[in-house]
C-alpha cells in the first residue's frame, strides 16, 4: 500500500487535527471523471478512412453505439516510435526513426502514476519475455515505449514486473485488485494491422475487447478503455480514429474537436490524478466532450458506518462504509492517523469504491483516528487548500487494544523442518509458538553464514516462515523467532526492535555432492556425419546436479561446449563435423559445491564420413560454343549429404588445370574469352565434406566424378 505524506495548514484545523500532517489529495482536470481503471490499445498504420466505415471492421464500427468517436485527432508524427514516446513520455524527444537503442533519460508516464499512488503495466503480445530488450517477430520494440526509458528499463526489477507479455493480462483482470490502474496494450505486428489486414485486427479486437469490458475492473468500478491508431498510412495527413468505451463515456456520439496523441496523454493523466510531464501533454486540451456532462454538484454531507464497533484488538478486520449526500458521482479517499501522531497515512487516495477494509494485523495498540474524506467527480473539493481538498469529510476514534486483558507473551518455542540441516535448495519451514499471550504476532531473523542480520519476516499474526535455499551458500545460519502480544509494545530490546520472548537455534546447510553420473548417448556408440547426436546426463547423490560437457575432436584440443547448467540433456548437430574419433566427457556437481566437479562420465565416439557414390554434370551452352562465350558447368553428387566439388579443365595443348579447389558451389562460370579455339576436357570431382576422398592420390582424391568433352570454335 502506498504511503503519502505532506504538510498542509488549514485543513487539519477544520478536522480538529491541528499540527498534524496531512497527505496530498489526487485531483482530476474540470470535465474528466475519475477513473480507478484506464486501459488503451494501440493499433498500427490506418488512416480514419480505412477504419470508420469499413466493411473490413465490422467489429471497431459495431462498437461506435455504445462508445464516443473523436472524429478529428491526429498522430503527432511518423513512423511509429515517436508517436509511442509521445503516449507515453508527452514528447517525441527528437526521435524520428523505429530505433532500438535510442534509449530515453526522462520522466514518462509510469513515474507519475506512481507518484500519485496508482499502478501501471504495459502488455505486449509475442514479447518473448518480460523487460524483454529487441525485436522478436512478431513482437517489435518500437510498439513498446516504456522499454525506452533508462529509469524502467534498466531497473531489473521495475521492468520485470511492469513491462510484461500480453499473455498476463488475463490473469491481472481477474479481480480489481489485480487489475492495474493504467494498462497500455499493443498486439503483435499482425494483429494490430501492421502486417496484416484490417479485418485481422478486427478479428483480434472482437476477440479481446469483451474480455476487458467483461472483467470486474469494468462490472464493479469506473473504468475506461480507449482504442486509438500511433500514425497513418501517410495518406491523409496523420488522421486516425480513436474511440472511447466504458464509464462515463458518451454513448453513440463524436466529437469533432482537434486533438492529437498529447491530448489522450493529458486526458489519461487527468482521469487517473498523474500530473502532467512536459509542455506538450499540459498544453494539450483534455478530450472533455467524449464523456458524458456531469455537473459540478459538489457533496454534501457524510455518515461512516464501522463493523465492529471500537475497541477491538490489533489483527481484526474493521470495516468502513461512507455514506454521502448531495451528489451523484462521489470519490472516497482513506487517511489514518497512528496513536504516535505524526504523519498521517493515506491507506486508498480518491477513488470510487464506496467501502474500505482496514487490516490493522500487526499495529500497536492504542487510539486510531480516521478521516474519510469524499466529493463528487465533478468537484474540485469546495474545502481546503489545492491539492488537499474535499467537499465533506467524516473523522472519528478508533481504539486497537483497550480492555483486551492480555498481557505480554512469557514463552516461545522455535521448530524447524526439515530439522538442524539440509541442503541448498532444500524448502525450510520454521515454526514459533507463543505462550501466555491470547494475541501473539511473530518476526523472523536470520543471520547468515557470513554473521550478517537480515529481517525475513516483519510482525505479523503469521506464525510460520518458509525459507527457500536455492542458491544459499552451505555454512552454519541462526535463526532468531520473535513473539509479542498485539497489545503489546515489546518488553525487551530497543526501539523499533522488540519483543516480548524470543527463541533462537541454529541451521546448517550442507554442501551436497554428486555420487555418480550416467552420460548415454544416442544413437550409442558412433553414427554417421550429418547425424543428430544426444546426450542425456544423470547424476546420483545430489539434491541440485549441474552438468557440464567438454569434447576432443579428431587431431584436436579439448573445448567446452556446454557450461554449468541445470539441463541435463545436449543434442549435436554432426553436419559438416570431420569424421574421426571424439572424446566426450560429462561433468557433474551439486549446485552448492566449490569442487570443478564431484563425479564425470567419459567415452570415445566415432563419426562416419559418407562418401559421394554417384555424379553428374552439364554444360550450358552445351558441348560447344564459340570463344567468348560464358559457359556454365553445373553438378550433382548423389549418396552424399555435404557435397563438395572440385572443377578441373584439360586444355587442347594436354595440360592439365585447376579451375576452381573443393567447395559446396555446385556450379562454375568459364569466362572463354581469350581462350585458344579446339577440343578441352572438363573433370569435376566431388567428395563429402566428411570424407578425405575414396578414389585417387593424396592430396588429389575424390569420391566420385564426371568428366565430358567441350569444343571452341
Amino acid at each position: 500500500m502506498v504511503i503519502r505524506r505532506c504538510v498542509v495548514a488549514g485543513i487539519a484545523t477544520v478536522l480538529g487535527i491541528a499540527g498534524t500532517q496531512l497527505a496530498p489529495v489526487t485531483t482530476h482536470a474540470a470535465g474528466i471523471p475519475a477513473y480507478d481503471h484506464v486501459f488503451v490499445i494501440v493499433m498500427e498504420n490506418h488512416s480514419y478512412g480505412q477504419i470508420i466505415g469499413s466493411p473490413s471492421a465490422p467489429y471497431i464500427n459495431s462498437l461506435l453505439s455504445s462508445g464516443s468517436l473523436a472524429t478529428n485527432y491526429y498522430g503527432v508524427s511518423h513512423p511509429s516510435l515517436p508517436n509511442y514516446l509521445a503516449l507515453a513520455g508527452g514528447s517525441t524527444y527528437g526521435i524520428t526513426s523505429d530505433c532500438t537503442t535510442c534509449w530515453v533519460a526522462a520522466n514518462n508516464l509510469g513515474d507519475t502514476l506512481e507518484a500519485a499512488g496508482r499502478t501501471w503495466k504495459t502488455y505486449q503480445e509475442a514479447m518473448p519475455s518480460a523487460c524483454f530488450v529487441g525485436d522478436s517477430y512478431p513482437y517489435a520494440q518500437k510498439h513498446d515505449p516504456f522499454i525506452y526509458f533508462n529509469d524502467i528499463r534498466t531497473n531489473a526489477a521495475r521492468c520485470q514486473s511492469h513491462v510484461v507479455p500480453y499473455s498476463r493480462l488475463a490473469t491481472d483482470l481477474a479481480s480489481t485488485s489485480t487489475t492495474p490502474n493504467y494498462a497500455f496494450i499493443t498486439p503483435d505486428m499482425c494483429h494490430d494491422m501492421h502486417d496484416c489486414a484490417v479485418g485481422t485486427g478486427d478479428a483480434w479486437l472482437q476477440q479481446q475487447v469483451p474480455v476487458i469490458l467483461g472483467s470486474p475492473a469494468f462490472a464493479s468500478q469506473h473504468s475506461l478503455l480507449a482504442i486509438t491508431w500511433d500514425e497513418d498510412d501517410s495518406s491523409s495527413a496523420n488522421r486516425v480514429a480513436t474511440i472511447f468505451l466504458g464509464s462515463s463515456s458518451n454513448v453513440a456520439s463524436s466529437s469533432s474537436t482537434s486533438y492529437t496523441h498529447y491530448s489522450l496523454l493529458h486526458t489519461f493523466e487527468s482521469a487517473l490524478g498523474a500530473s502532467t510531464l512536459t509542455g506538450n501533454d499540459a498544453g494539450a486540451a483534455t478530450m472533455q466532450d467524449m464523456f458524458r456532462t456531469v455537473s459540478a454538484t459538489p457533496c454534501a454531507n457524510m455518515t461512516v458506518s464501522v463493523s465492529p464497533p471500537s475497541p477491538q484488538q490489533p489483527g481484526t478486520t474493521v470495516t468502513l462504509m461512507p455514506s454521502v449526500t448531495g451528489c451523484s458521482n462521489p470519490l472516497y479517499e482513506f487517511w489514518v492517523l497512528p496513536p504516535s501522531g505524526g504523519a498521517w497515512q493515506l491507506l486508498v487516495p480518491y477513488a470510487s469504491t464506496k467501502g474500505f477494509t482496514w487490516n490493522n494485523a500487526g499495529l500497536a495498540p492504542g487510539s486510531y483516528r480516521i478521516s474519510l474524506w469524499a466529493r463528487d467527480a465533478s468537484s474540485t473539493g469546495t474545502s481546503g487548500t489545492a491539492p488537499n481538498t474535499y467537499d465533506t469529510f467524516s473523522a472519528f476514534t478508533y481504539t486497537l487494544g483497550s480492555g483486551s486483558g492480555s498481557g505480554p507473551c512469557t514463552g516461545m518455542s522455535a521448530t524447524s523442518a526439515p530439522a538442524a540441516a539440509a541442503g541448498p535448495g532444500t524448502q525450510v519451514t520454521v515454526t514459533g509458538v507463543a505462550t501466555g499471550c491470547t494475541n501473539p504476532v511473530y518476526e523472523f531473523w536470520l543471520e547468515s553464514s557470513s554473521g550478517a542480520w537480515s529481517l525475513v519476516q516483519p510482525y505479523s499474526p503469521n506464525n510460520t516462515l518458509v525459507w527457500k535455499t536455492s542458491g544459499a551458500s552451505p555454512g552454519s545460519y541462526r535463526f532468531s523467532v520473535w513473539a509479542r502480544d498485539a497489545t503489546s509494545s515489546g518488553g525487551s530490546g530497543t526501539p523499533p526492535y522488540t519483543y516480548d520472548t524470543f527463541s533462537a537455534f541454529n541451521y546448517t546447510l550442507t554442501a551436497a555432492s554428486c555420487s555418480a553420473i550416467s552420460a548415454p548417448v544416442s544413437p550409442s556408440a558412433g553414427a554417421n556425419v550429418a547425424t543428430t547426436v544426444t546426450i542425456t546426463a544423470s547424476a546420483t547423490g545430489c539434491p541440485n546436479a549441474l552438468y557440464a560437457l567438454y569434447r576432443l575432436p579428431p587431431n584436436g584440443t579439448w573445448s567446452l561446449v556446454k557450461a554449468y547448467s541445470s539441463n541435463p540433456a545436449f543434442s549435436w548437430d554432426t553436419t559438416g563435423a570431420a569424421a574421426g574419433m571424439y572424446r566426450f566427457s560429462v561433468w557433474t556437481r551439486d549446485a552448492s559445491s566449490a569442487a570443478s566437479y564431484d563425479a564425470f562420465s567419459a567415452y570415445n565416439y566415432t563419426l562416419a564420413s559418407v562418401p559421394c557414390t554417384s555424379m553428374s554434370s552439364s554444360a550450358s551452352p552445351a558441348t560447344t560454343t564459340s570463344a567468348g562465350t560464358s559457359v556454365t558447368v553445373t553438378v550433382n553428387a548423389g549418396g552424399c549429404p555435404i557435397a563438395q566439388y572440385e572443377f578441373w579443365l584439360l586444355l587442347p595443348n594436354g595440360m592439365w588445370t585447376l579451375a576452381r579447389g573443393y567447395s559446396a558451389s555446385a556450379s562454375l562460370t568459364w569466362d572463354t574469352t581469350g581462350m585458344a579455339p579446339g577440343s578441352y576436357r572438363f573433370s569435376v570431382w566431388a567428395r563429402d565434406a566428411s570424407s578425405a576422398g575414396t578414389g585417387g592420390t593424396a592430396p588429389y582424391t575424390y569420391d566420385a566424378f564426371s568428366a565430358f568433352q567441350y569444343t571452341l570454335s
